[in-house]
């Protein structure tokens, strides 16, 4: 792990969003990503314990944050922990193979990486449906967070979130058909909010458009990664009597050697 995300820190993201649905562990990772070890991105004491104000302090919230700058958030914060390469398997829809697949994070990134910077407001955009002039912003991390996607609507509840108002105003609220229009028109709003991959099936040569949820990959080897930690704080606290901190204080390559020694 880098120092951006240290390895104590990681076993709190991990406690912390063990617990959560996973939009809520997605805005955890993000946050990470966002204000380093803090996590708060609020004045106080440094990353470093200078006593310097966090450069990140005043920044939005992430739950502001449109979803386009999340999932670069998110692909920064993989990029240093773990690097730039995500092994994956898909199923081929036309001839049922199931595909080893390596990508990479450039390849999750939307072409000239247009992401709005980290505390921009999101972005907004007109659209005249039915004689309504109809303003809509993009989706954001909140927008998430507040419509359970399990609740009957919760499409037309995300969608309605981004319908800022219209001219005439409409008293009953966006019909079916602004709706639509405004979904329409997301993804041109904002960039890479949508985590998509262009396969290829070598066997049958089948080419199709798959959905990737970054931010479930990413909660996955996280996971995977805090429970190895643990079992090897497990192992060297009966072994040698340390604490968790002491187990995290040495570094891999000494844990390594003593993990060997205790266990041979």
């Amino acid at each position: 792990m880098t120092a951006e995300l240290t390895e104590a820190r990681l076993l709190d993201i991990w406690e912390t969003g063990s617990g959560q649905e996973p939009p809520a562990r997605a805005l955890l990772l993000a946050a990470a990503a966002l204000f380093g070890p803090t996590g708060a991105g609020l004045p106080g004491p440094g990353p470093d314990g200078t006593g310097q104000p966090d450069p990140w302090a005043g920044t939005r919230p992430v739950t502001e944050h449109t979803l386009a700058a999340l999932n670069a958030l998110l692909l920064d914060l993989r990029e240093r922990c773990f690097g730039p390469a995500l092994s994956c398997a898909a199923d081929c829809p036309h001839c049922d193979e199931q595909l080893d697949v390596t990508l990479t994070t450039a390849e999750l990134r939307p072409p000239g990486d247009r992401t709005a910077p980290p505390g921009r407001a999101p972005a907004t955009g007109r659209v005249r449906v039915d004689g309504l002039e109809v303003t809509y912003r993009a989706l954001t991390g909140g927008d998430l967070l507040a419509v359970d996607p399990d609740e009957p609507g919760a499409r037309r509840a995300l969608l309605g979130r981004c319908v800022l108002g219209a001219v005439p105003p409409a008293p009953e609220g966006p019909s079916d058909a602004v709706l639509e229009a405004v979904a329409e028109r997301l993804s041109a709003l904002d960039p890479g909010a949508d985590t998509a991959v262009a396969l290829t099936c070598p066997y049958c040569r089948h080419s199709w458009t798959a959905p990737f949820d970054l931010a479930g990959y990413l909660w996955a080897e996280v996971e995977t990664y805090a429970r190895r930690l643990l079992h090897e704080v497990h192992v060297l606290a009966r072994a040698y009597g340390w604490t968790e901190a002491e187990v995290l204080g040495v570094s891999p390559a000494r844990r390594q050697y003593y993990l060997e020694a205790a266990t041979a």
